[in-house]
């Protein structure tokens, strides 16, 4: 039997998103015009609209619409930010940020999923939102700074590079796991006067990205 995805969509909105108090009018939309099932593998395409993280190869996930929905909107993105979005597989993330953000740049270690990203933002043609290969850790200098900066996965610790890259009251927003007997939590960590502020919203979970995992490098 053929799957109702148009029913699946109505169904993750109204039955999940709405829900869980995401009100913003262009996420709301972003949600309702791009098709989740085509940024999954095939196999996974009759739960993608579940609640719940979809894996994908390379170590990578598609975050749940509620999860994902609610970071977006705890990121409080306007018209006039560059948006840094990092791990974000097929580039269905990037694609719901570039409708608040003025630009978009989107980097994966993995050049299929660079090139599946591309052919995403021309299919619907998305114009200010770019994908590029690179490492995770060490984000997209060229086109520093950044007003935000979106991780689509667990971390353990971000490291000094990524804050560097942000502007003045810039923020990253993650999934942060601060020890395996903690439940994760969706953060907004920003740069403010020099320091360093965090504000957990939600607990959650998610699995830690590699590139992500804890080093001597960074704690919080």
């Amino acid at each position: 039997m053929t799957a109702n995805f148009e029913a699946m969509r109505q169904a993750m909105i109204q039955g999940q998103i709405l829900p869980q108090n995401v009100t913003h009018p262009k996420i709301l939309q972003s949600f309702k015009v791009l098709l989740r099932e085509s940024f999954v593998p095939q196999e996974q395409q009759n739960v993608c609209y579940s609640d719940m993280h979809i894996p994908m190869a390379e170590d990578r996930i598609m975050l749940a619409p509620t999860i994902l929905a609610r970071l977006i909107q705890e990121a409080h993105i306007l018209s006039s930010d560059r948006v840094l979005v990092l791990g974000c597989s097929t580039g269905y993330a990037a694609i719901v940020l570039s409708y608040l953000a003025q630009k978009v740049i989107a980097v994966e270690s993995n050049s299929t999923y660079v090139k599946q990203m591309k052919e995403a933002f021309e299919s619907y043609e998305i114009f200010n939102a770019h994908s590029y290969l690179g490492t995770l850790r060490e984000g997209c200098l060229e086109h520093a700074p950044y007003e935000a900066i979106f991780i689509e996965g667990g971390i353990e610790e971000i490291p000094g590079e990524l804050f560097s890259q942000l502007t003045e009251g810039g923020r990253i927003v993650t999934i942060l796991s601060k020890g395996k007997q903690m439940p994760c939590q969706g953060v907004v960590i920003e740069k403010r006067g020099g320091s360093i502020h965090t504000s957990s919203f939600f607990e959650t979970s998610a699995p830690i990205l590699k590139e992500f995992q804890h080093t001597e490098s960074f704690e919080f």
